[in-house]
């Protein structure tokens, strides 16, 4: 199979994805480190969300490069000689400096809805015993709220349901759910992130998103703030890490199957924290700094030219990474997923509605795995109107095309079909079983004709 085109990123979380959103508003830089970092990211220098920007734009500009006949060896030589025209091509193509979005060459490459303390569930006006918790309840952002940012800027800007189908979503959230608004992580709060994490797949996927990759989270024992605190709760830090972490691979891979028209890809953050910190030399790192921060290091300095080095350090503060650890991550993210996908330059028009090949297997396992989730929703009050288990999917198309049924509602969330009731996806294994359920509709419509 081939990989599936990406022309562009939409990037959701919190501060360990923010390209500076959090250091313009005031009150996020007084409860925060923001004044000790050079570039506004909560760390060092640059998150590996700029790095994995960087990295894709950089690999754009060799291909149009190449494209005009220069060798590897031409373009590394007009680099290391400062050729005006190879400089300005870079310096002109794109720019970190907004934070909200990352352009190439005048048309949108990056949208980012990422923001410093931003929870996956939403817990404004939710009771603390702890009135500053419940200060920070009220002024952080939530996914939700970055979602609906995200589906309003689509709506204003009439995104295309092609540029969607190439829109690869990048989200990492959760951290601050369990050690932020809450006085200790724990399972119940795990669970709430988790959900609200899927929620949000799911709503981006009805709106015609196809394609994600959610983070898992790092073994938060690990940071210097559960370092320092040790005993029981950086046992309980561990266990509610690794809680998440499973919890949130079972959900990624159920919401896999009920929409195999889609690509859920899990980042497996946690092995490369833990790999970085058993094995710190191998990483460049200090294996006497792990548990140091170095915001509160004798080390720490902003040189004139802006440039913080924390040369050896895992970590920025007690619970950010440095920017070393940051490019770590995105080298890995990189030499990962540029295998897996198809990144190409944006352009102003994407392909129309690709053909899926997915079997009439996975389909009905989809269907399934759908009707019987909401079946088990109890506040739904639904019955079921189809043998759903074994239903051919002739036989969901005939009971799906009539509306106000379960089952129409269910093939309308798989987005199998659109609000009118056409067919939404480019599959054929749809287009025949709609065919062949419609010309069953006929043929029962003009032989109850007769009989009247």
């Amino acid at each position: 199979m081939k990989p599936k085109i990406i022309t562009r990123i939409i990037t959701e979380g919190d501060s360990l994805t923010d390209r500076g959103t959090a250091s313009k508003r005031p009150i996020l830089r007084c409860f925060s480190d923001l004044s000790k970092s050079p570039q506004g990211r909560f760390t060092n220098g640059y998150a590996w969300s700029d790095h994995i920007v960087a990295r894709f734009i950089s690999e754009f500009l060799i291909k149009s490069f190449k494209k005009k006949g220069m060798e590897a060896t031409d373009i590394s030589d007009s680099i290391l000689f400062g050729e005006t025209k190879i400089e300005d091509a870079i310096q002109h193509s794109y720019s970190l400096d907004n934070d909200l979005y990352v352009k190439y060459k005048g048309i949108d490459f990056v949208r980012s809805y990422d923001e410093g303390g931003l929870t996956a569930h939403d817990y404004r006006w939710a009771l603390s015993y702890s009135p500053v918790r419940f200060f920070t309840r009220l002024i952080l952002s939530n996914l939700g709220l970055k979602r609906q940012k995200l589906l309003d800027y689509d709506q204003e800007q009439t995104i295309p349901r092609a540029q969607k189908e190439q829109t690869l979503i990048i989200e990492w959230s959760g951290a601050n759910d369990l050690i932020t608004v809450n006085a200790r992580p724990s399972h119940v709060e795990a669970d709430l992130a988790i959900r609200a994490r899927i929620k949000n797949a799911e709503e981006l996927i009805k709106n015609g998103y196809r394609h994600f990759v959610l983070f898992n989270l790092p073994d938060l024992s690990l940071t210097p703030r559960y370092q320092a605190l040790g005993g029981a709760e950086l046992e309980n830090a561990h266990e509610c890490t690794d809680y998440f972490n499973t919890e949130l691979a079972k959900a990624c891979h159920e919401l896999s199957i009920m929409y195999p028209h889609c690509s859920i890809e899990l980042f497996d953050v946690n092995s490369i924290f833990t790999d970085a910190y058993q094995n710190p030399e191998q990483y460049h790192f200090a294996k006497s700094k792990r548990e140091k921060p170095y915001s509160t290091s004798p080390d720490f300095k902003i040189n004139e030219d802006g440039t913080s080095p924390a040369s050896g350090y895992m970590f920025w503060d007690d619970v950010h990474p440095s920017a070393d650890m940051h490019a770590l991550l995105a080298d890995i993210f990189y030499e990962k997923y540029a295998r897996e996908y198809n990144f190409s330059a944006p352009n102003k028009k994407a392909a129309e509605n690709e053909e899926l090949f997915i079997s009439e297997k996975k389909l009905r396992a989809a269907f399934v795995k759908k009707y019987s989730s909401l079946l088990a929703n109890q506040a739904l009050n639904l019955h079921p109107d189809i043998e759903y288990e074994t239903a051919s999917l002739e036989s969901i198309f005939k009971e799906g095309l009539r509306e106000e049924t379960l089952t129409h509602r269910v093939i309308t969330e798989l987005q199998w079909v659109n609000s009118q009731g056409k067919l939404n996806l480019n599959i054929p294994a749809l287009k025949e079983a709609m065919a062949r359920a419609m010309a069953g509709e006929e043929r029962h419509a003009e032989h109850e004709a007769k009989c009247f």
